[in-house]
């Protein structure tokens, strides 16, 4: 109803700006034997009007005209003096009709009257709605009931519904005399209603900061996991992808550097990111994110900010149906290929010759691998074990529909996603359900009851996935995975005694298998109070169930030799686990609003009493088996040898919660929050915590200063806040000294038998309470040229008091226990953020919308409890108080040594050898202390946030444009500022592993592969890479910290593009659909960085750069529908 109001204000105040334009503009007319519709042309040209007319217009009579300086009121009365020709006027469309019409027909006429009525989405009736046929000027205009009517629409036709502020609807015409419509608020510009903290509010009413984004917005980008729909998207909202592994979420997401925040799915505390990441993109209606003292109303574990997701609900209208697809393939973005069998072996052997040991193989067989004999052929593994590309699909159906008392809505999802491993152990299979009504019991009672429910299916290697696809990438190409002369027998492939043949295929080593079945429900009931205007008072009750049903088996089987065929060792032992956890949540919340408008005061207050229990159960059962045994039955299993374990864990928490908010004249905002918190981990006397917020804004382009002289300027705000949150951080009943009775704490007496022992805790206390954070923000929205270009610029800083440590000190050995956690550490967060956004029409034809967003965000460690340094030169290297996170130290080095000679007279790095083992192409480190010894003394220390999963700087670009019924979209996506560990020359370089990246034929050595590299005679041949040395080859300075190894990581990918088609509205009508959409997309397939990364991607955290062996990020290409009944 309230945005009914405002449309009909929309309405009035549009009729009054008109009567006001058409007393202003003016026309001149000097026609002379032209027909009504020719005359009609020329003053659209000249103005801004446009008109609508039906075949009872006779618009092909002539007539001679002449008009001077007139307005449009004076024209038309001119024009049409004389005959039973009537205009109305609707803003700046002009409607001429008969005397009596009320509808304007078209050629091809039907027998029946086709009528109808638009409503927006709580039915209430829109005036003013523009109805066209589309392709003519033929058209009409809602009447002040929301009611149209037509006669003699052409059978096929589509007809165009468009308003101010509601998205446009075509609809094809077929049999029907009848057509109601339904009009979605189209979500851009002030009027947009966000999502915040227990309800919503105007955007432009917003004294805190909130981004949101919306359903469009997040469909643009598709992919089976939620957070990467919306990376790059928001700003503020920082997403890593770590792994492209299926059915792996752990993408790291944070805002503004916080880390992980909470997140509320329907106004619920929901499972984190993980259970974001599986929510069905189709399901969600909009999101918000909350980024400073706007996040604390929400309290507990709301430091890090809170997304807030709504999902959709019925509408009042007729049933409406929607499927839409998506199928495609998917490979790895990049891959660190090695070199063939035959090479690695020449270069092992140079390996050994620059590290003074003797050479591993002989001419002799160096040839049998160059020629390819029998056993010594090149096998690669990569080709052999993983798909260049994997199948992946989507699909999705809906309906949406209900009356005026009764509206609903339900939607099913399947999404299928398969791994790289050609075995097809790798997949991960979900489905997501959904499903919503709301009915209004009485005039002033309405109920809502929500459904949701997922299960999804993971599968992968017995061994965690590292190990797996590390065996791939290190395995000898020079070995298969069956001995040379028994191709039953798998062959032992150094050095970690695995082979990856037999670990990627389940019937062989077995399986890691997961089955998650997750319920979530909601119900609300909300009673407007009678006779008391704006108090409303809402119920609500929420119960979510996680089942993991996690299932473990393990086969044993033999390895041998691969030449000899002897027997080398047998794998694991046969045996089969099943764990169980389920997890309970439960929420009872009463919330009261009260509403107010006196003059131009608004006053709104929120009062909320919240109660939330947890249960954790989890269970594991494990057996050992025989030969025999092939099923994943646990009871199959050898009795004798059964164990189990279990544990159960429980949570309360309870929360009272009051919201103030206030506006005058839409220009000075105000809102406090007082909240006040409790929670069972902690001693009565620190288990409540009062966290409190406050935030104002001034709308500078409401007034008149600005909003009479400046016009340019749609939207001017000024925006301060600053809040309070709280963490429960540390151990649930750490106060209490709780003894622990365990068999590993057992004593065997000298009956033999084992008596179980009970341990004592440490040192307990009960000061443990609240970590605190302290979050202040000071923003500004611009909008420009009704809002058409503006954006958005925030600075924010947080500061967290009472991080949890232990005490760092020197206490007796006598004293027989730790130090237990104490609030003693503090950090500080700050940035900025910044967005912008143009979007606008070229023609008619042609609409586009241009965003960029910006985040900078650093960490200080402003207090980490430590035992104290040595000296002051300890204190400066390792002090970590009061310094950036990130911090790394490293050598300065001035160019390479060409000869022996420039390294034998250098300063001496570390180790009793010296420089005796470096060669030509070794990096000149500088000593920095002149002491005459290359050694970490010689540090300096770069800014670059080193090894950053959350780099400081990260950035977005979004560029979408439509062009009659052809769209694109894309997405640019990148970071800065930090750089990772790309030491992994430590690991294959250096001969750790039986093979060789392929980058590392660009190296330096001899000219002649048998001269001696330690001869000053010797030819040599420079590269990027230093000489190759053994692994074990100590004391070079190949492995020296040097910028080399920690590149600049600075990347941007093409994370998204589409191109999509709407199909003719004449298809669509023939085979009774609405409207529908087809669609090409591709996603991660363009990256620009560093060379050095272009072979593994710079998204991935930095542990991986170190190894250099986990699973890949993944690239697709899809093919999809949207089709809409």
């Amino acid at each position: 109803m309230k945005l009914t109001i405002l449309f009909l204000t929309i309405s009035i105040l549009s009729g009054f700006a008109s009567e006001s334009y058409s007393q202003t503009a003016r026309l001149s007319l000097n026609l002379e034997n032209s027909t009504i519709r020719e005359v009609l042309k020329v003053i659209e040209n000249q103005s801004e009007f446009r008109f609508f007319y039906s075949g009872e217009v006779d618009v092909d009579r002539e007539i001679s005209v002449t008009v001077d300086n007139k307005n449009i009121m004076q024209t038309l009365d001119q024009l049409f003096q004389g005959t039973a020709i009537r205009y109305e006027i609707y803003g700046r469309q002009i409607a001429l009709l008969a005397q009596r019409e009320t509808s304007l027909p078209a050629e091809m006429q039907q027998p029946a009257v086709l009528s109808g009525q638009v409503t927006d989405v709580s039915g209430a009736p829109l005036p003013g709605v523009t109805i066209a046929i589309k392709g003519t000027t033929t058209g009409t205009i809602t009447d002040n009931n929301g009611k149209y009517s037509f006669t003699n629409v052409p059978q096929g036709a589509v007809l165009v519904f468009s308003f101010v502020g509601m998205h446009t609807q075509e609809i094809a015409v077929g049999n029907q005399t009848t057509i109601n419509v339904t009009l979605q608020e189209e979500s851009i510009g002030l009027e947009e209603i966000v999502a915040v903290g227990y309800g919503t509010q105007k955007k432009e009413t917003l004294s805190g900061s909130v981004a949101s984004i919306s359903a469009d917005e997040i469909a643009s980008t598709k992919s089976e996991n939620l957070i990467s729909n919306i990376q790059g998207k928001v700003p503020g909202l920082l997403i890593r992808q770590l792994t492209g592994e299926p059915g792996k979420f752990n993408n790291y997401v944070s805002i503004r550097g916080f880390g992980a925040p909470l997140v509320i799915i329907d106004g619920i505390v929901r499972d984190g990111t993980e259970d974001l990441a599986q929510l069905n993109p189709n399901d969600i209606e909009s999101m918000s994110v909350l980024k400073d003292a706007a996040a604390a109303i929400y309290g507990m574990n709301a430091a890090n900010g809170v997304i807030i997701i709504t999902t959709k609900k019925g509408l009042d209208g007729r049933a409406k149906f929607s499927y839409s697809n998506l199928l495609g393939i998917k490979g790895a973005t990049g891959l660190e290929y090695t070199v063939d069998a035959y090479t690695y072996r020449v270069m092992k052997n140079e390996m050994d010759r620059n590290s003074q040991v003797a050479e591993t193989y002989t001419g002799e067989i160096l040839e049998k691998y160059r020629q390819g004999v029998e056993g010594y052929q090149d096998v690669d593994w990569i080709d052999l074990t993983l798909s260049d590309w994997v199948f992946q699909q989507n699909h999705n159906m809906s309906v949406r529909g209900g009356t005026k008392t009764v509206k609903y809505f339900a939607s099913f999802g399947y999404n299928e996603d398969n791994g790289l491993l050609k075995s097809g152990i790798q997949y991960y299979n979900r489905y997501n359900l959904r499903a919503s009504t709301t009915a209004d019991l009485t005039k002033d009672l309405k109920m809502n009851v929500s459904f949701a429910g997922r299960i999804d299916e993971r599968q992968s290697p017995r061994e965690d996935f590292l190990w797996t696809f590390k065996t791939i990438m290190v395995n000898d190409r020079g070995i298969n995975w069956h001995t040379l002369n028994n191709k039953d027998h798998f062959s032992v492939i150094s050095p970690e005694n695995k082979n990856a043949w037999a670990l990627m295929h389940p019937d062989i080593d077995g399986y890691n298998r997961q089955r998650n079945t997750q319920f979530q429900s909601t119900m609300d009931l909300t009673l407007n109070v009678p006779g008391v205007p704006g108090l409303t008072v809402i119920a609500t009750g929420a119960f979510d169930q996680n089942i993991r049903n996690s299932s473990f088996l393990q086969k044993s089987y033999n390895l041998y030799d691969y030449y000899t065929d002897n027997f080398s060792q047998t794998t694991g032992t046969d045996q089969y686990s099943n764990t169980i956890g389920l997890f309970q949540r439960a929420v009872a919340r009463g919330q009261v609003n009260y509403t107010r408008k006196i003059d131009q005061h608004n006053l709104a207050m929120t009062g909320v009493a919240e109660f939330t229990g947890t249960r954790y159960d989890n269970i594991m059962a494990k057996r050992l088996y025989s030969d025999l045994f092939t099923n994943d039955i646990i009871d199959q299993g050898t009795s004798t040898t059964a164990s189990n374990a279990g544990y159960r864990s429980f949570g309360r928490y309870a929360a009272y919660i009051g919201r103030i908010n206030y506006d005058f004249a839409g220009k000075y905002l105000f809102e406090a929050v007082a909240r006040y918190d409790g929670s069972y981990r902690y001693a009565k006397a620190n288990r409540w915590a009062f966290f409190p917020s406050a935030s104002a804004g001034w709308r500078l382009s409401e007034e008149p200063f600005i909003k009479d002289h400046i016009r340019a300027i749609s939207n001017l705000k000024l925006r301060i806040s600053y809040g309070e949150s709280g963490t429960d951080a540390g151990n649930a009943f750490a106060y209490y000294s709780a003894y622990s009775a365990s068999a590993s704490n057992g004593y065997v007496f000298n009956d033999g038998s084992l008596t179980v022992g009970m341990v004592a805790p440490g040192v307990v206390h009960d000061r443990l309470t609240w970590v605190t954070a302290k979050i202040s923000n000071l923003g500004v929205d611009l909008g420009l040229w009704d809002n058409k270009l503006g954006g958005s610029f925030e600075l924010f800083e947080r500061r967290q008091e009472g991080l949890l440590a232990s005490l760092i000190q020197s206490v007796p050995n006598t004293f027989g226990a730790s130090f237990p956690q104490e609030n003693i550490n503090s950090r500080l967060n700050h940035g900025f953020d910044v967005s912008v956004y143009h979007r606008g029409k070229i023609g008619k034809d042609f609409a586009y919308n241009v965003g960029a967003n910006y985040t900078y965000s650093r960490t200080k460690e402003l207090h980490v409890e430590t035992a104290g340094y040595s000296s002051s030169w300890d204190n400066w290297r390792n002090n970590n108080n009061n310094r950036y996170v990130g911090r790394t130290g490293m050598y300065e080095w001035e160019g390479r040594f060409g000869t022996i000679e420039e390294y034998e007279t250098a300063p001496l790095y570390g180790g009793t050898a010296g420089n005796s083992k470096m060669l030509p192409g070794s990096y000149k480190l500088i000593d920095l202390n002149g002491d005459g010894i290359i050694s970490s003394n010689d540090y300096t220390y770069q800014h670059w946030n080193y090894g950053a999963i959350n780099p400081p700087m990260q950035f977005g670009l979004t560029l979408d444009g439509s062009y009659k019924s052809f769209d694109l979209s894309l997405l640019f996506q990148g970071a800065s500022g930090y750089s990772v560990n790309y030491r992994n020359n430590d690991i294959w370089g250096y001969g750790r592993y039986p093979t060789l990246h392929e980058k590392y034929l660009d190296r330096w050595h001899p000219a002649t592969a048998t001269d001696d590299p330690y001869n000053p005679a010797t030819e040599w041949v420079g590269g990027f890479y230093p000489a190759l040395r053994n692994y074990n080859y100590n004391n070079t300075q190949e492995a020296a910290i040097i910028d080399v190894w920690r590149p600049n990581a600075t990347y941007l990918r093409l994370k998204s593009v589409e191109l999509g088609y709407k199909l003719p509205a004449i298809f669509s009508s023939k085979i009774g659909m609405d409207n529908g959409r087809i669609f090409v997309n591709g996603y991660n397939l363009l990256t620009f960085c560093n060379k050095l990364l272009k072979d593994a991607d710079p998204e991935r955290q930095e542990a991986d750069w170190d190894a250099g062996l986990n699973y890949p990020l993944m690239k697709s290409f899809n093919i999809g529908v949207n089709l809409n009944f």
